[in-house]
């Protein structure tokens, strides 16, 4: 264990937790864009800065991937932290004006949209190419999108910008998407999303279309019961809930 002292709190740690794993386990607050608890961390938003200071040198980290090996002092509100963040926002603004949540931090930060001058010219649209949902995809092990050419011109988007054959339709690239920029269409029946649309299968419990085929085939003992039943993750919770009772039951009345 390491102790460790952020915005004047001390803690300890294990040695590898991370100054964002830290510094939340006291509860304290740092943006995050890129970052997401179920994914690999990527660090590529730089908007989680904070200052850390170790054996008298004193640095801006990215704080989802400094890993905390000794006793070290962290700051996560300092005039320089803010100023590097309201940097990030104010470049990433410049590309998606219309994004609500940066226009949330921008208020925050009290950052102005860059002069139009510098801003190339190009549509603007809600994704900040945080990556969220290219590691979301690749987690699963689908790797049906990624970032595609560079620059201004850098966009996620499935190979040749065509529907997807390996994609299975779950939607986990727009649930991690911070922005809503990912859709995810569904009319009941079908869900349409990256160019393609699936089927939905019905909950046996609910009946509620929840699931494509493939999405059951690639996870199955997520969804299938032992008795085979299909069921959304609403209904296995409900099912769970009711066989711990059960079981608790039956420990009473023995």
């Amino acid at each position: 264990m390491v102790e460790v002292t952020i915005d004047g709190q001390k803690i300890e740690v294990e040695k590898g937790t991370t100054a964002l794993e830290a510094a939340r386990a006291l509860g304290i607050e740092i943006p995050t864009l890129c970052y997401h608890e179920g994914l690999p961390p990527d660090g590529n938003c730089r908007l989680c800065q904070v200052e850390v200071t170790d054996r008298g040198r004193t640095s801006l980290v990215i704080s989802c991937m400094y890993p905390i090996k000794g006793p070290v002092e962290i700051k996560t509100d300092t005039e320089r932290v803010r100023d590097a963040r309201a940097f990030v926002v104010r470049l990433l603004l410049a590309r998606s004006p219309d994004s609500p949540v940066l226009q949330q931090l921008a208020e925050e930060y009290g950052v102005e949209p860059l002069d139009a001058r510098f801003v190339p010219e190009g549509e603007s649209d809600l994704c900040i190419r945080c990556g969220r949902c290219v590691r979301a995809c690749a987690t699963l092990g689908n790797d049906c999108i990624e970032f595609v050419w560079r620059g201004w011109e850098k966009e996620v988007n499935t190979p040749f910008k065509e529907p997807s054959k390996t994609c299975i339709g779950c939607g986990s690239c727009a649930q991690v998407c911070p922005t809503g920029a990912i859709r995810a269409t569904t009319d009941g029946l079908t869900r349409t999303i990256w160019g393609r649309t699936f089927d939905l299968v019905a909950c046996e419990r609910c009946g509620d279309h929840f699931a494509t085929p493939e999405q059951l085939e690639a996870a199955r003992q997520e969804f299938e019961e032992a008795d085979g039943r299909v069921l959304c993750q609403r209904c296995r919770k409900l099912e769970q809930a009711r066989a711990v009772a059960s079981g608790l039951g039956a420990h009473e009345e023995s």
